[in-house]
């Protein structure tokens, strides 16, 4: 009777040190999904190239046009950085909602509201004296005092 019951004790004591514990939050009905670094590394290049074709080769067809002051070269060079950076967090949004695991990814779309944000006061401010047009600001990071 002792050996069946330390037989007993032994095999119950094996399958609790092999069943998950509750601090790591497995299942065995769920199978831990995670995003690769390959994947959104593929992500961030889709939405990169866009990013890149419309602010280093579609602005450096119209650097005479944006590097010029007034309201309208103001506007246009702030409306290409705005749709760079709209376009950027919207395909690194959609990159991530095809995923079936990924839950509630609008959250990626949050920054585009600090993008129209900047953008609008921006555009508020101008008659202010408070506008910035950023291909000036960019233009004197790249190439220094000489250009603004």
């Amino acid at each position: 009777s002792s050996s069946t019951t330390s037989a007993s004790t032994s095999t119950s004591t094996s399958s609790l040190s092999s069943s998950p514990t509750t601090s790591q939050n497995t299942s065995t009905m769920h199978v831990r999904q995670s995003v690769e670094w390959m994947y959104a590394f593929d992500v961030h290049c889709n939405a990169f190239l866009p990013f890149f074709t419309i602010l280093y080769i579609v602005q450096f067809f119209l650097l005479p046009l944006v590097l010029a002051p007034g309201f309208f070269p103001f506007l246009a060079s702030n409306t290409i950085y705005s749709l760079a950076f709209g376009h950027y967090i919207y395909v690194t949004h959609l990159g991530y909602r095809v995923l079936p695991f990924l839950h509630r990814t609008e959250v990626f779309l949050v920054p585009v509201c600090g993008v129209v944000f900047v953008f609008l006061l921006n555009w508020i401010g101008y008659p202010f004296g408070f506008g910035w047009n950023a291909s000036r600001i960019m233009a004197h990071l790249y190439f220094g005092d000489g250009t603004i």
